[in-house]
């Protein structure tokens, strides 16, 4: 991870202010995690937020109410996720029911096959969809397959971990279902080096998650919680790289757009970050193959990061797993790192 850099400002706004914290006492439960919180509300626009320790510990925290408190008794996920959200799918204790498949054009679901699945569930009312936004692209059926699980009485959980800052239609992630939560895990787009960020337009699941992360010690009403709060520390630190975050992404959109001319020009496949009402922070930068022998057609691309996945927890009938590469692209990225992949794409 030596790779990953923090805007110069944000380090030094962290040494100016976190004698602060050591000064006061507050180490907890202070002004930093109200200052996150009120950050990711003004910048999403979302009607509530709130800061935990990680995007597990927000996605856990969210399923764990709708299963106590919201009579969810099952989950669905995507087959192109990461193995860790079906753990925290099970830890929750819903009870995981399948797999939606993915299409290899954004290596997300689209709105036909969750309709599929959707249609063969049991009881569809009594499930929770946690579906993730891949790469740094927003699903782009995300409004409609919203819609789909509203009519269904599916509740629709977003996991953001790879897209702040990402857009559909200028409306952000996590705020098309019942609530979403972010990363900033130190490879994400905007890297903080641990913590989540839940989002959601529901107050009552705002209320709950609140009391739920801090065992609801004070008020005493709910009758589950776990201490997944974000510390002061990591909440000056977070609070310190969020406000930079679109000088992040536009460092990546640059290195994007030359990335983009050099497919077009070259004939390359790729997943657009710009496509459709589309502004993707550029977590990711995909290229894709259709070719019978996708393995031949990548080989001589070298300069390139990890694939989103290399693996499927479901199904993969497109091969996406395989029929996909990432070019590198992180904040501050060497420009000689860009220019040998340039070359590289050449044909």
């Amino acid at each position: 991870m030596g790779m990953i850099k923090l805007p110069e400002e944000s380090q030094n706004f962290f040494a100016e202010n976190y004698n602060d914290i050591f000064q006061s006492g507050a180490l907890a439960e202070g002004k930093w995690n109200a200052k996150v919180a009120e950050w990711i509300c003004a910048y999403s626009s979302a009607p509530h937020g709130l800061a935990v320790n990680s995007n597990g510990a927000g996605l856990f925290t969210i399923l764990r109410i709708m299963k106590q408190y919201r009579s969810k008794k099952r989950v669905f996920l995507q087959s192109n996720t990461m193995y860790g959200v079906r753990t925290i799918a099970i830890s929750s204790g819903l009870e995981l029911c399948g797999y939606v498949d993915c299409s290899l054009d954004y290596l997300m679901p689209t709105y036909e096959q969750t309709q599929d699945f959707i249609s063969r569930l049991d009881k569809p009312e009594e499930t929770v969809f946690l579906l993730t936004h891949i790469g740094g692209w927003v699903n782009p059926d995300m409004e409609r397959i919203a819609e789909l699980c509203r009519e269904h009485g599916v509740a629709l959980v977003e996991d953001c971990a790879h897209s702040l800052g990402s857009t559909l239609n200028a409306q952000h992630t996590g705020l098309f279902g019942d609530a979403g939560v972010y990363s900033l895990y130190a490879t994400k787009a905007v890297p903080v080096g641990e913590g989540g960020l839940i989002v959601t337009r529901d107050s009552e699941l705002h209320e709950m998650a609140s009391k739920f992360v801090m065992y609801d010690r004070f008020d005493q009403q709910l009758d589950i919680g776990v201490n997944l709060r974000m510390s002061e520390i990591n909440a000056l630190l977070t609070y310190a790289v969020i406000q930079k975050s679109e000088e992040i992404i536009q460092n990546k959109i640059e290195i994007s757009d030359k990335y983009a001319q050099a497919c077009e020009q070259y004939g390359w496949s790729y997943i657009d970050p710009k496509t459709c009402g589309q502004r993707s922070n550029l977590y990711k930068f995909i290229l894709l193959s259709h070719a019978d022998d996708p393995e031949q057609e990548f080989a001589q691309v070298t300069k390139r990061t990890s694939p989103v996945y290399d693996y499927m927890l479901g199904r993969d009938p497109q091969e996406i797993a395989k029929r996909h590469i990432c070019l590198p692209i992180w904040y501050k990225l060497d420009g000689s790192v860009v220019d040998q992949a340039l070359e590289e794409l050449k044909r």
